[in-house]
């Protein structure tokens, strides 16, 4: 018998076994984790396929651990530019964090949503005035308070935005507006201006009617109730921005 080829043979798996064991040890929750984070985001890992998929996982974040392991090595860590873009991602990423956690501590009750829902209902016609500043704002609305009408403001304004010709729903328009829009009845017009994109805007309803378009309550309550949530966290965290002197 050859024994050659058997020590060869013995030697490589003994080999692979070493290989084998330096893999780094990677805690089972953070496999989870990333199990839990995929199906959150809407992906569906069947029964039959769990166990392939956490090996699969398994090894990615294992990979990326021994990288990780080299970089550090190599001391990539103590480069300048490369602790910049560790400060970049690690603030990104805090921030990503924080948006979730104001996701899952915002709460719209019942009765809110259906409010949401009613006004879905109300079909609106939009006259609007932009403007650059609040000087072209405050100017405006001296102007309104003497007596001229909106569509005259517009008239004397230059560049103006076309208005919607038609009734539309005002969940169709800018959430800024949709906003702005909420308890105003026919013939009001916004008692401040509503900013969007790097303009300020006043604006008028024309006129109100009832829409009859719009589905089931119970079939759209998920989305109003993310909708509604998404509001709230954008308004929670542009109170943070403010409060350390950031603004648009």
């Amino acid at each position: 018998m050859n024994i050659k080829p058997l020590l060869f043979v013995l030697a490589s798996a003994a080999a692979l076994a070493v290989y084998a064991a330096d893999a780094p040890k990677i805690d089972e929750k953070r496999v989870h984790l990333v199990l839990e984070q995929y199906e959150t985001t809407g992906g569906k890992i069947a029964p039959e396929q769990k166990a392939e998929v956490q090996k699969q996982v398994l090894q990615e974040l294992q990979r990326s651990e021994v990288l990780k392991n080299a970089a550090l090595q190599a001391g990539l860590d103590k480069q300048p530019e490369v602790q910049l873009a560790h400060q970049n991602f690690e603030a990104q990423f805090y921030a990503a964090q924080y948006f979730e956690h104001l996701k899952k501590n915002v709460s719209v009750s019942e009765e809110e949503l259906r409010e949401i829902y009613a006004r879905l209902g109300r079909e609106v016609k939009i006259q609007m005035a932009a403007f650059k500043n609040s000087e072209e704002v405050q100017a405006a609305q001296d102007k309104l308070k003497k007596g001229m009408s909106f569509s005259d403001l517009i008239a004397t304004l230059p560049e103006q935005p076309a208005s919607p010709p038609d009734f539309i729903s005002a969940q169709m328009l800018p959430p800024e507006f949709a906003t702005a829009l909420d308890d105003m009845d026919k013939g009001k017009i916004t008692d401040t201006a509503v900013k969007f994109q790097n303009m300020l805007y006043l604006l008028k309803i024309t006129d109100t009617r009832k829409g009859n378009k719009i589905p089931p309550f119970e079939q759209i309550k998920d989305r109003l109730e993310t909708q509604r949530k998404d509001e709230l966290v954008r308004e929670k965290v542009n109170q943070l921005f403010a409060q350390h002197g950031l603004t648009e």
